[in-house]
Order: C-alpha cells, then sequence, then structure tokens
C-alpha cells in the first residue's frame, strides 16, 4: 500500500491575497526561510522516503529543494502536480472574477466534468491528471510531495470517495503536511 506525505506550498507575497494564480508562478512571503524551516523540522522526524517530488512551480520546487537534503533525495519535478489550470482567470481577483461571471464560476464545482474557466480545466480533467500522477508511485513505497493546496484536495477527496463539492474542505494550509494511504 502506498504511503504520501502530501505538503502544501508555504504562503505566497501578500500581494496575491484575493488572487487566482493556479499554475502562475508567484513568489513567497518573505517568511520563506522561516516557514521552510519549521516544514523541515517536522520532516526530519518521519521515516525514510522512497521518493520526493514536487510541482515545477517555485513556490513547491523550493521548498522541494531545500527538503531533499533533509531526506536525502533527489527531487523528481513532475507536471502532473502543478495547480489546476484556471485559463484567463489566472492573476484576477477572484471577486472580479465573480463580477464578470456571476454564480457561473459556480461551474468549477457544480459541473466538474464540463465546466472550464476560458482557457483552463475541468475539474474532472485535473483530478484526472493528479490521480494519474498518484498511480505511477511505487505500490510499496513511502513517498514525499511538495505539491498546491487543489491537488491534495483532489487526491484527499477520491481516496475518500467524496463529491467535488467537499474538496473545499480538503485544502490543507499553507505549509501543512498530510498523510494519506491507499
Amino acid at each position: 500500500m502506498p504511503s504520501l506525505l502530501l505538503i502544501r506550498h508555504t504562503t505566497v507575497c501578500d500581494s496575491y491575497r484575493g488572487i487566482c494564480y493556479g499554475q502562475s508562478d508567484v513568489p513567497l512571503h518573505v517568511t520563506w526561510q522561516d516557514d521552510f524551516f519549521h516544514v523541515a523540522q517536522n520532516i526530519s522526524s518521519q521515516k525514510t522516503f522512497d521518493g520526493l517530488y514536487s510541482s515545477p512551480l517555485s513556490r513547491c520546487a523550493k521548498l522541494a529543494h531545500t527538503l531533499a537534503v533533509e531526506v536525502g533525495q533527489a527531487v523528481q519535478i513532475d507536471h502532473r502536480l502543478m495547480e489546476r489550470n484556471f485559463g484567463e482567470w489566472e492573476l484576477q481577483q477572484w471577486s472580479s472574477i465573480y463580477e464578470a461571471t456571476g454564480a457561473a464560476m459556480d461551474g468549477l464545482i457544480n459541473q466538474p466534468e464540463t465546466f472550464a474557466p476560458p482557457g483552463g480545466e475541468t475539474t474532472r480533467s485535473f483530478a484526472d491528471r493528479v490521480w494519474d500522477w498518484c498511480q505511477s508511485l511505487p505500490a510499496h513505497g513511502h513517498c514525499l510531495a511538495v505539491t498546491h493546496g487543489g491537488c491534495i484536495a483532489a487526491i484527499r477527496g477520491l481516496l475518500l470517495g467524496l463529491e467535488v463539492r467537499a474538496w473545499l474542505e480538503l485544502i490543507p494550509k499553507p505549509g501543512e503536511i498530510v498523510e494519506v494511504k491507499w
């Protein structure tokens, strides 16, 4: 049975609060070094890992490369661990998106199979991409991945058999570590 520690990247720069940034490469908060230290402390007490994976976005990869020293593993960058592609909504205020689209943005949750932001991906295609990565892990390994809140929520939601609307409650805080097994 695979065992996986999922770490959400740490807090992004304050100027991105309330912004839909998805797959955009945004900078980390000025406290990133302290944040990394706390994550590394929590990881150092864990048993050995069979692999260390990361989204290619710098807010994840930077932490993964820091953790590589702690866990003695090279970082394997995998695009399937990227956050959801929000297309034309990226780098816009969530409130502006809502003003422009109204309740249409609820399609992210209410129509996961068919709704996508303009130029973005559906919830189903996003979840399938992330789950494809999960299926590629060693069958009996203990791995570590630095990724995004949406990816972690999708993995947890799929494993628990929850409807997409329940996934929002599964998004961890920045820097939070979540363990899953299947």
